[in-house]
């Protein structure tokens, strides 16, 4: 066994509501061995699971492991690397590859003697044993409380404490705010209503941020205000996963529902009646929830270039309208763009589709970096340039109409009109380059996050907002939507969506 001198400490908290008493005392007993063996030492240390093998400072620690910085790495058990067979064999073979031991508190292990080897697979074994026997026990305990009324759902709902003498929920002081939000519901108000409302007289959540539709839409969702506890209404799958191979949340056919586990905010006759009203929005299409403007100035005829409108035919379905663009000869006769409209929930089909695989693109980019910055390659000052990039585009819009007015292809009045609309696009994409200047890239990646959600709240059906802020939604992932249909009423729709920072869908 060769000597030590140089070591790495590594410390590891299971999760984020155990006390720092335990890691710091964990650490301090390391370093005291350190110290006392005459080692020099580097400390690493964070808060994770030990199912999870991509640990940021463990695998910190194993890439300086795999640099030739140290003899030996410092931990109390074996069990603090990692509890999982796979994982343990993972760090065990690049500890051994770069002749790295492994010291605890009762045995320095050298992994490349059969013994030692032997001897430590046993026992992640065992590791693996007890941490799945003390999951189960953790699991029936807690839907044992559940059973019995009490609060183990985690983080305590806005407008309600947790009592810990009676393990139960008990309402705050912002209980008049959730019994508001409730009452202007049912006054006719929708989630936005209720934020702008809230914005304008000063009304904060507890962490100080504006209230948001999202956040009032899932207070108007949750039971809790009734008085019902539920617990395990969604369990990890083992079959279903999301494109980074992580296991999905579904719902789970064995949760625990106890009504009057608690003192209501709202009673229950008044919950179910806004509950009523929720599910009658949500049941409502699309287009006919969130109008008609909601692709507003997105629509763009693939033959000409113009954009198009909308319009409703004698109280008909909502459609998008044919070209309107005239092309005029020299003797002063014109035709007119062959681009034909369409039903709107035609359109609708195969852009939400479209919208839908770059949504899941969206995802699969935010699940390879979240926890990892450095990995994206896509910067702020990428999307600063793609921004400056469709200024530039715009710019060169607004010429092509003042060139088209001269030569009558446009009449003063559409002229006027087009250019208003292309300088709306322009100074709003001026804003954005403005907030990015601002933007650190953590902050890029939370509000790309945030906008995420709010696309999948539309997509799935859920979202309540009104048209004009869906459209700035869109605008914000979308340049515009390349629609081409010529041909007789069986022709079909031809459509390309060009996303921000992409050529096309």
């Amino acid at each position: 066994m060769k000597q030590i001198e140089r070591v790495a400490i590594y410390s590891r908290k299971s999760r984020p509501d155990e006390t720092d008493e335990g890691i710091k005392r964990q650490l301090q007993f390391l370093i005291e061995k350190c110290d006392e063996s005459g080692w020099e030492y580097e400390v690493f240390q964070e808060v994770g699971s030990s199912q999870d093998i991509n640990r940021p400072e463990l695998n910190k620690m194993l890439d300086r492991v795999q640099g030739f910085h140290y003899d030996a790495v410092v931990v109390t058990d074996q069990d603090r690397l990692s509890r999982t067979t796979s994982g343990f064999s993972h760090i065990k073979d690049i500890l051994t590859n770069y002749g790295v031991q492994v010291v605890t508190s009762s045995k320095i292990y050298d992994y490349a003697t059969q013994e030692d080897d032997l001897m430590s697979d046993m026992q992640s074994i065992v590791a693996k044993q007890e941490y799945l026997n003390i999951k189960k026990r953790l699991v029936r305990g807690k839907r044992q409380s559940a059973k019995e009324g009490n609060w183990v759902g985690g983080q305590t709902p806005v407008g309600y404490q947790y009592d810990p003498t009676t393990k139960k929920l008990k309402p705050d002081d912002r209980a008049p705010v959730i019994q508001k939000i409730y009452s202007l519901y049912l006054a006719g108000k929708s989630s936005t209503d209720i934020a702008r409302q809230f914005e304008i007289e000063g009304l904060v959540t507890p962490s100080g941020s504006k209230w948001d539709k999202a956040r009032i839409s899932v207070i108007l969702a949750n039971p809790v205000y009734k008085g019902t506890v539920i617990y395990g209404k969604t369990k990890i799958s083992k079959t279903s996963k999301k494109p980074s191979g992580a296991p999905r949340q579904v719902k789970s056919a064995d949760s625990i529902v106890i009504d009057e586990a608690h003192e209501p905010i709202i009673d229950p006759e008044t919950w179910e009646r806004v509950e009523d009203i929720r599910k009658s929005r949500l049941q409502r299409a699309p287009s006919a929830r969130i109008g008609k403007q909601v692709f507003t100035g997105l629509i763009r005829c693939g033959l000409c270039g113009r954009t198009h409108s909308f319009q409703r035919r004698k109280g008909k379905e909502l459609r998008v309208t044919s070209c309107q663009t005239r092309h005029y000869q020299e003797d002063g006769s014109y035709t007119t763009c062959e681009n034909k409209g369409c039903r709107l929930d035609n359109f609708e089909k195969i852009f939400y589709s479209m919208l839908e695989d770059y949504v899941n693109q969206l995802e699969l980019y935010l699940e390879q970096i979240k926890g990892n910055l450095k990995e994206s390659k896509d910067t702020p000052l990428d999307e600063k340039m793609q921004l400056e990039g469709q200024v530039k585009k715009i710019d060169a819009q607004i010429k092509k109409v003042q060139k088209g007015f001269i030569a009558e292809i446009y009449t003063e009045e559409e002229a006027q009109k087009e250019i208003k609309q292309l300088k709306s696009y322009k100074e709003d994409t001026e804003k954005q380059i403005e907030k990015l200047n601002k933007k650190s890239k953590g902050e890029a990646l939370d509000e790309l996050e945030e906008s995420l959600e709010k696309i999948r709240s539309f997509l799935d059906g859920t979202s309540d907002s009104e048209a004009k802020e869906i459209n700035e939604l869109l605008r914000k992932h979308i340049d515009y939507i390349e629609y081409v249909r010529v041909g007789n009423h069986k022709a079909k729709i031809e459509m390309d969506v060009h996303f921000k920072g992409n050529s096309s869908a």
